[in-house]
């Protein structure tokens, strides 16, 4: 656009920004068509054409604020008068770059990232004249360097110092708390009472529980998951501080990267297993949340808590001071009470001692949905459990490797049998559950496959 301008300046023919704009657009779409799907393509001819249609109608708004009567001659304004209206000219001037800046970012910004940036309205104080020195700079060096290298190289400098200003100052205005926050995606209201999102984290796991406004988190999945799918999920789906996290048991599939969300979403209450484990992993991490003053609960079974309203979290197991060689065994077993009607049984990755102390102590364990994993030795969700559960669905992870983490055929036939949905997340991928009231239903995020409740 630039070359453009320039261009109009050197045969003395008038230039027209939008025309410029145009032109820039069009030369830059020839050389490479898919420029057009580029997010930094869309950005930048967005704000400049923002910029050009809101520039000025916003700095004359912002002008009559401050100006004086036009009628008087400027010679009788003392000079302090004439500098202070200087000074605040130029505030308007620049104020109005910033919003038009910022109202032409905002719908890519809300489409890409579900992010609005308040403080881009001071960033962009601070940062639009810094990058006007920079265009400047590049203009200077592409000029110079046909006839004097080291001059373009000084210019190339200048502008890579320039360059990592603008990024300290962005970086810096990112630090500032409130100055941006996550949005979902505008969607129609669902009178759903509980939303779980069980994300597909291969043998990991990770549950994101969403109740009267509030955001729960069961697990966190891999480390290595954290970055790639946890983070931007939780951030796609507004969520810019959960209300709580629940750890099940201790090993790296499950916990892995607990630290990382502790830091970047501050979880209010932090649930734990009552019960110790050899899990290194598992104490590092509750050293680092002591150094965060982020104290868990630790749960067993009998205790409760709220998620919301009409939601309440059992714990069914383990009981006080329960011990057992493998994590599998000592993962928490958790009941989810929906309007006062048990409706979703968390297994994690419990086995068949897990599952036989819960027939010995619980008569009744009857529930709309079992969600699992699988246990180490590959036994579990074993003919007595389903017989006292009875679901209607289950939601089960399943890996070729190891073979532990696959579900066996038999099993699979002998759910089917008794008329049980089974819902395998290495065909559908991560699932979303939605209970209401008197029925559930239950959406796939790959094939987009629906089950619904059935009547019994």
């Amino acid at each position: 656009m630039s070359a453009v301008l320039l261009g109009g300046f050197i045969v003395e023919r008038k230039a027209f920004a939008f025309n410029s704009l145009a032109a820039a657009a069009a030369l830059i779409l020839c050389w490479d068509t898919n420029e057009l799907f580029a997010v930094g393509f869309q950005l930048s001819f967005s704000v400049v054409g923002a910029i050009l249609l809101l520039h000025e109608p916003t700095f004359r708004f912002l002008q009559r604020r401050f100006a004086a009567d036009p009628f008087l001659p400027r010679s009788l304004f003392p000079a302090r008068r004439r500098a202070l209206n200087k000074g605040l000219t130029w505030i308007a001037r620049a104020a109005a770059v910033s919003f038009a800046a910022w109202i032409g970012s905002l719908p890519l910004m809300l489409w890409y990232y579900h992010l609005v940036t308040l403080i881009s309205l001071v960033a962009n104080l601070v940062v639009v004249p810094i990058a006007f020195f920079v265009l400047a700079g590049a203009l200077l060096s592409l000029v110079t360097a046909p006839f004097s290298s080291w001059l373009s190289v000084v210019f190339n400098n200048a502008n890579w110092a320039l360059t990592k200003s603008i990024l300290a100052a962005v970086h810096l205005f990112a630090q500032l708390p409130g100055g941006h926050c996550y949005v979902e995606h505008p969607h129609r209201p669902s009178d759903a009472l509980l939303e779980i999102n069980a994300l597909d984290l291969r043998s990991g796991a990770a549950m994101h529980l969403r109740a009267g406004g509030r955001d729960w988190l069961v697990d966190t999945g891999p480390a290595r998951d954290y970055e790639r799918v946890l983070y931007p999920y939780l951030r796609a789906r507004g969520v810019n501080a959960l209300d709580g996290l629940v750890l099940t048991h201790g090993d790296a599939a499950h916990l892995g990267g607990a630290a990382a969300l502790l830091t970047d979403f501050r979880p209010r209450r932090l649930i734990d297993t009552a019960t110790t484990d050899r899990s290194s992993l598992h104490r590092r991490f509750l050293e680092f949340a002591g150094n965060e003053k982020r104290a868990p609960r630790y749960c067993m079974a009998g205790d409760e808590f709220e998620i919301s309203r009409d939601v309440t979290a059992r714990v069914l197991f383990p009981p006080g001071n329960f011990q057992a060689n493998r994590a599998d065994d000592q993962a928490l077993v958790v009941e989810l009470v929906v309007a006062g009607r048990r409706r979703v049984l968390l297994m994690s990755d419990s086995g068949e001692t897990t599952e036989n102390w819960l027939l010995r102590n619980y008569s009744d364990l009857r529930c709309d949905l079992l969600i699992k994993g699988q246990h180490h030795s590959g036994v579990s969700g074993t003919a007595a459990l389903l017989d006292c559960v009875r679901p209607q669905a289950i939601i089960a992870t399943s890996r070729d490797f190891p073979d532990s983490e696959r579900l066996k055929p038999e099993w699979i036939d002998d759910v089917r049998a008794r008329g049980i949905q089974l819902i395998r997340q290495d065909e559908t991928g991560a699932v979303q559950l939605r209970l209401f009231r008197d029925r559930w239903e239950a959406t796939s995020y790959v094939t987009g496959e629906a089950f619904r409740s059935s009547s019994r």
